[in-house]
């Protein structure tokens, strides 16, 4: 018989079916199997991905490209300048610079057209490097277009930008923005870098004189240190400038606003800019690609492959205390300030230029409008005749609405930049003799 169920007081114990004393009240012999549930459709381990498991991988994919993206934009959108040499120099307060020189094309020592081309100095603007003026093999390259035309092409790296040596320490990184003389700054652009790498070039070529070619804030380096030392100017065959002013329309662009950090605000350390752009290279030319407009215009003027590779590869964090300097080219009243004493640098130059001018300029540049940068060029020139002074505003006659780096990287500019720059180039060296008739002996 089966065993008897124990008696609880209060209480009423459920019979097993399972148990044998269980079935037989069923009817079913005491020797059969336990009922079997059938198992549950998706098991509690089940391998199978639901949907919040992939919005989980795309929001850890989003978080991995948002840290990392200064080191894997160049990955993914690589290029290599085409210099034919690397130099590097020491400036008075040690800071090793760069400088990439394009020899003349198919050009040998004795054979190259030195005798009456002065060198060509190439200098970036703010928060860039090289790549501004070559982005690579079969690419735009203003570097490259002169040396194939028979010029000597050296493109400087500003302290701290490029292949230029970084601050050694982090304290002088993180005293930026709180005095005017640190260590990486516009006063030492003006007063280290650029009279170090002139000296540099003049001394290696044995050139009386070179050509100044600056972008934006390359332009406006040299502007002020003729403000501070005029007589400097008789180191330069000419002086051309690409989008660069020393002040502006009373009314500044709305889309150069977002730089601008108000005094209270202002810290030291640096400006993110090579996060900020390495982060929209794969959107570069797109649709929401926040820096169209603003640095270029892919309506036309660029194509997006440059303009991703320009995004990756050519941008550079700043100190907060340059992007403070430079904004006050948008003084209502002043125009651009001197860095350390303050005094506005516009009316010191006031038609006193005495080297020839070329000044190119962008429909379409947000940053420094034309009409800035054709009052800038024709207050400094000390004569206003076409021999001292020329304003081009680019792609004008055929339609074509150039940004602030489509001047450099749009797909028309060798035509409606390049070709006008270097036949200034040559005009102005028509006739000159730059170099001593032994220059040929001098080491490459």
């Amino acid at each position: 018989p089966p065993p008897q169920q124990p008696i609880t007081a209060g209480c009423t114990i459920a019979p097993n079916p399972a148990h044998p004393s269980g079935a037989a009240k069923h009817g079913a012999p005491w020797d059969a199997p336990p009922r079997r549930h059938p198992p549950p459709e998706h098991p509690p381990h089940s391998h199978q991905l639901h949907p919040e498991d992939y919005y989980r991988a795309l929001w850890y994919l989003i978080l991995c490209w948002l840290v990392f993206c200064p080191y894997l934009a160049p990955l993914l959108y690589p290029t290599e300048t085409q210099e034919d040499q690397v130099h590097f120099f020491t400036t008075a307060d040690g800071a090793r610079i760069n400088l990439a020189r394009y020899s003349a094309y198919n050009a040998t020592l004795g054979e190259r057209k030195q005798s009456f081309t002065a060198p060509v100095i190439l200098c970036h603007g703010a928060f860039a490097n090289r790549h501004t003026y070559d982005l690579g093999k079969g690419r735009t390259s203003l570097a490259k277009f002169l040396a194939e035309r028979g010029h000597d092409v050296w493109v400087l790296e500003l302290r701290a930008h490029g292949r230029s040596a970084k601050p050694a320490w982090l304290s002088s990184v993180l005293s930026q923005g709180t005095r005017s003389d640190s260590a990486w700054s516009v006063i030492k652009y003006i007063e280290q870098d650029l009279p170090a790498a002139l000296d540099y070039v003049k001394r290696h070529t044995r050139a009386a004189k070179v050509h100044w070619v600056g972008h934006s804030m390359g332009g406006i380096i040299l502007y002020s240190w003729l403000a501070f030392h005029m007589e400097n100017a008789r180191d330069f065959a000419s002086i051309v400038t690409l989008g660069s002013s020393l002040d502006h329309p009373r009314k500044a662009p709305p889309a150069y606003h977002f730089l601008y950090v108000p005094r209270g605000l202002r810290s030291p350390g640096l400006a993110p800019f090579n996060w900020a752009n390495s982060i929209f290279a794969p959107l570069g030319g797109g649709v929401f690609d926040l820096f169209n407009g603003f640095q270029y215009n892919s309506g036309g003027a660029s194509r997006a492959s440059d303009i991703k590779i320009l995004l990756a590869n050519n941008f550079e964090s700043e100190p907060w205390q340059v992007v403070f300097d430079i904004h006050t080219v948008f003084s209502k009243k002043l125009g651009m300030l001197h860095p350390v004493t303050k005094e506005p640098l516009l009316p010191q130059l006031n038609h006193s230029l005495p080297v020839p001018l070329l000044a190119f300029a962008g429909e379409c540049d947000l940053q420094f409008k034309p009409e800035a940068v054709s009052r800038t060029a024709h207050h400094l020139a000390a004569r206003d005749t076409d021999r001292f002074v020329r304003y081009i505003t680019a792609g004008k006659e055929e339609g074509v609405c150039y940004g602030h780096y489509d001047m450099l990287i749009g797909q028309r500019a060798d035509r409606d930049v390049f070709q006008p720059l270097e036949r200034w180039i040559v005009e102005v060296d028509q006739g000159q003799h730059w170099y001593p008739d032994n220059a040929y002996d001098a080491a490459c």
